[in-house]
């Protein structure tokens, strides 16, 4: 056989057993665990200095996912299990749920995460325990994180009749209630990591359980330096937090205009923020915010047709939404003197040779963002007003 036929048939021969030995490490997928929500608990803190922790997977059983009868499929099985063991790790105590199953947890999938309060109230537990989420290939940085008074588990058990997965319902909750601006975006497991390494103070979402429902407001305030949880926002904090925060919102507010009520829906929020750093103790920022809303729903006598009456309402819901701003400007910089309204970080990217000056002494030690002159104003803008009015516009303001 000529020499180059030879060299062909061996390069043949190789690409063969090259490509055709792909699959090798493949696992079927009837064999996998499909997981697609987590949640963590504190059990123990131990005199070492180490914790114990519960470690809650919840995974999908195809055979449930029919016609949902009471969150059960049409053969009346659960189209979910939660499986939870416990240990000093996350990448131990998966380990374990492993061998609890007879499926390869998988986790590519994940779609939640419920951490406990009991668990981000410890110094540094928090940024610990994420580690895995971070580092492990399986995980995506698309996972959304959120925070629970009590237990952690017991959300992955609570969903509506009409809802088959626990978890799915929690991702959907996110992603649907926080447009009405009682509660914070949806954050992922990436923008939790970009926190940690900014060691600044910030904000994520919380959960409440409540008479067997989940309810998604309020959110929980962290210590950058120790990620630790400080304290919580109400439900109006978490609005103004909003406001000093996000450059868009949607969702209704209540008003009150000429001593009327109104209620406004939001349609576009946004928000400038400008630093002046004069001295270390003398920091000018202005925070202006402007609101584009739709009038949604009045009670009165008054015309919507009438120009001065939609004045009142603009100036209404720029009052709102100010005294709303300030309100939680004022528990971060007075009671918490922490900086999680990200002045520090407009610091750092517009004028960095100072914040190098302040950042050791910016949230502790001299607390320079408690010194902060932090002015804040709110412009609205009325679009639409509806197409029909109860009253006649003939001589009524």
């Amino acid at each position: 056989m000529p020499k180059h036929k030879l060299i062909f048939l061996f390069f043949l021969s190789f690409s063969m057993v090259v490509l055709l030995s792909g699959c090798w490490d493949r696992v079927e997928i009837e064999d996998r665990g499909f997981a697609v929500g987590s949640a963590i608990d504190l059990v123990e803190k131990k005199a070492n200095g180490n914790y114990k922790l519960m470690f809650t997977g919840q995974f999908v059983v195809p055979s449930g996912l029919g016609a949902p009868t009471q969150g059960r499929g049409s053969g009346g099985q659960k189209a979910y299990m939660n499986i939870s063991a416990t240990g000093e790790s996350i990448f131990e105590i998966n380990r374990e749920l492993a061998t609890l199953t007879s499926q390869v947890p998988f986790y590519q999938h994940l779609k939640v995460l419920v951490i406990s309060k009991d668990i981000v109230k410890e110094p540094k537990l928090f940024g610990d325990i994420l580690d895995i989420f971070i580092r492990d290939h399986e995980m995506r940085r698309g996972i959304r994180l959120v925070i629970v008074e009590g237990e952690a588990k017991k959300a992955l058990d609570i969903k509506p009749d009409n809802e088959n997965i626990p978890a799915l319902y929690i991702d959907a909750l996110m992603e649907n209630n926080y447009k009405n601006a009682g509660s914070l975006k949806p954050v992922h497991i990436g923008d939790v990591q970009e926190l940690l390494l900014s060691k600044l103070s910030y904000v994520l979402p919380e959960i409440h359980i409540a008479n067997k429902m989940l309810q998604y407001k309020g959110a929980a305030v962290f210590d950058g330096s120790t990620n630790q949880l400080i304290d919580s926002l109400s439900e109006p904090e978490t609005k103004g937090y909003g406001f000093l925060t996000e450059d868009s919102s949607e969702g209704a507010l209540e008003i009150k205009a000429g001593g009327e009520t109104a209620t406004v829906e939001l349609t576009q929020v946004n928000r400038d923020m400008k630093v002046n750093p004069k001295a270390k103790d003398d920091i000018d920022v202005n925070i202006d915010i402007n609101i584009e809303a739709n009038l949604a729903e009045r009670f009165g006598k008054r015309s919507v047709f009438n120009a001065s009456y939609i004045k009142e309402i603009e100036e209404g819901l720029s009052t709102k939404v100010e005294e709303l701003a300030k309100g939680t400007k004022d528990k971060m910089q007075d009671d918490l003197k922490l900086d999680a309204i990200g002045i520090g970080h407009t610091l750092h990217q517009r004028h960095y040779d100072f914040w190098n000056t302040v950042k050791d002494d910016w949230e502790s030690g001299e607390n320079y963002f408690s010194q902060a002159n932090i002015n804040i104003s709110a412009k609205a803008k009325i679009h639409i007003i509806g197409s029909s009015d109860k009253v006649k516009t003939t001589g009524v303001e």
